[in-house]
Parts: C-alpha cells; sequence; structure tokens
C-alpha cells in the first residue's frame, strides 16, 4: 500500500497550501461537519431530562433577574418607551450570538483532542462544527423573542426584516474572535480562562440590559466595543425605541468576516504544528 507522509508546511508555501486544501476539501469538510455536529449534540442531550430546553433556560434566567432588580428598584434602569423585559430579552438573546459562538470556537481542541492524532481529516470541518453549534445554540433562544414580542403587541415592521443580518454579525465576530485565539489556546489553559472572564465582564459593558447612554463620552467609548453597534442597532430593528448604527454594524460585519477568514487559514496552517506539539 502507498505510505502517505504528512510534513508541516513552512512561509508562504504553507499559505497557499492551506488555500488550496480549503478549496479542494470543502465538499469533504461540510458533509464531515453535518456529521460530527449531530453527534456531538446527541450526545450533549441524550442524558438529559430536560433536553434542549436547557438552551431558553440560561437567557431566562438572566432576563428573570434583571427584570426583578428594575422592578424592585434596586436598579434603575431607563430604556424609554419599550417594556423592559422585552428589552432585556432581546439584548441577550443577542448577547447569547456572541457569547455562544465565541466559546464553541475554544471548545475547538478539547472535543477533538483524542482524534487530531489517530484519524486524517480537513481540519475545518472542526470550524464548520463549531459555527453549526453556535447556530443551534443561538437560534433556539432566538425563539423567545416571538412570544415576548406577541404579549407586549409590538408588532415588527419593515426594519426588522434587519434583524437577521445584525444577529449574523454577532456570530461571525465572536466566530473570528474565539477561533483566533484557538492555538494559543490549545498550548495554554490560561487563555480559555481570560476569554471566559474577559465574556463576563464584556456583558457588562455592553448595552445588553440597559439603553445606549446619551452621554457623548460613554456612547463613544461603548462604540469601541464591537459588539455594541451591531447589538443596539438589531434590538432597535426589531422593537424600536434606540438609535440605529448603520455604517458601523456594517463596519462590523465585514471586519468580522476579513478576521473569520484570515483566523480559518491561520487554523489551517498552524494545526499540523499543534498536533505535533501536543502529541509530543
Amino acid at each position: 500500500m502507498p505510505v502517505r507522509v504528512i510534513t508541516p508546511h513552512a512561509g508562504l508555501e504553507a499559505f497557499t497550501d492551506a488555500i488550496r486544501s480549503l478549496v479542494r476539501d470543502f465538499p469533504q469538510s461540510r458533509a464531515l461537519a453535518w456529521r460530527m455536529l449531530l453527534r456531538d449534540t446527541r450526545a450533549m442531550y441524550r442524558q438529559s431530562l430536560l433536553g434542549y430546553v436547557w438552551l431558553f433556560l440560561p437567557p431566562l434566567a438572566t432576563v428573570l433577574v434583571w427584570v426583578l432588580l428594575n422592578s424592585s428598584s434596586l436598579v434603575n434602569i431607563e430604556v424609554g418607551t419599550v417594556p423592559y423585559p422585552l428589552f432585556v430579552i432581546t439584548g441577550t438573546v443577542l448577547w447569547t450570538a456572541f457569547n455562544a459562538s465565541v466559546m464553541a470556537m475554544q471548545e475547538i481542541m478539547g472535543s477533538a483532542r483524542s482524534m487530531l492524532s489517530k484519524v486524517n481529516f480537513p481540519h475545518e470541518a472542526l470550524i464548520m462544527t463549531a459555527f453549526g453549534k453556535a447556530l443551534l445554540n443561538s437560534v433556539i433562544p432566538a425563539l423567545l423573542l416571538v412570544p415576548a414580542l406577541i404579549v407586549y403587541g409590538i408588532p415588527p415592521g419593515l426594519p426588522a426584516l434587519l434583524f437577521p443580518l445584525g444577529f449574523l454579525t454577532l456570530l461571525l465576530l465572536g466566530c473570528a474572535l474565539g477561533l483566533l485565539f484557538v492555538p494559543i489556546g490549545a498550548l495554554y489553559g490560561d487563555v480559555g480562562r481570560a476569554i471566559q472572564m474577559g465574556l463576563r465582564f464584556g456583558f457588562f459593558v455592553t448595552p445588553v440590559i440597559y439603553a445606549m447612554p446619551e452621554s457623548a463620552l460613554t456612547r463613544t467609548l461603548l462604540l469601541w466595543n464591537p459588539v455594541s453597534a451591531p447589538l443596539v442597532s438589531s434590538r432597535s430593528w426589531l422593537i424600536g425605541g434606540e438609535s440605529v448604527f448603520v455604517w458601523e454594524t456594517v463596519l462590523v460585519g465585514l471586519i468580522s468576516i476579513f478576521l473569520l477568514a484570515i483566523a480559518t487559514l491561520v487554523f489551517k496552517v498552524v494545526m499540523p504544528h499543534l498536533i505535533e506539539r501536543l502529541n509530543a
């Protein structure tokens, strides 16, 4: 039988070979990613009594906490004419899309560590699988918005058609940022812990549970947070009551696509080196 020797490339050749491989192996990667997504999803909820209900519980718990705090005057948050529970649940769903995509990418190496050194397969399938998990963990909680809009009697207008674009922007941004740190995170566990801590801090410096402030300085500082513009714009397109940052959201979306492409290419190039390092 023929023997195939796989060795890491170096320099520019590594990137050109990675691009050719990404294009050549795309059909195989897509099919493999779908099978891995089904396997991992079924395994995750197979021994769970509530099953997929767990996807709804975290955002619902977050909404309940902040609604109770606001209604009991322990915190005083003004969001204009929009009902506060609807405001919070929309912001939480959008933040979940970003958070879930970051964490899905960070779990790539941990979930596939056992098979990376034993099976030769297109490694970009891991990225597709992670994106599928992020999409699943984001879209299902987003279904909560349908009964919420009905309960509060807010019919979506034409701007609501742009909501999926903002939602997808947050998904792509989270995937890009999460994937960029995968190579170093695979070698040092501190990276994963730092990202989790950063996400907890990021929740409070992003207008998830409060409206974008009117103060020029605070407003500018929050807009430096790349999550703020697509989150606030998406929420405004769906339920109104806030400013819309159209060009900022478009810019974040374009940068996210560019970063995701670069991160995918880097991931493809460094994977042979990572596998060699992890098995040493």
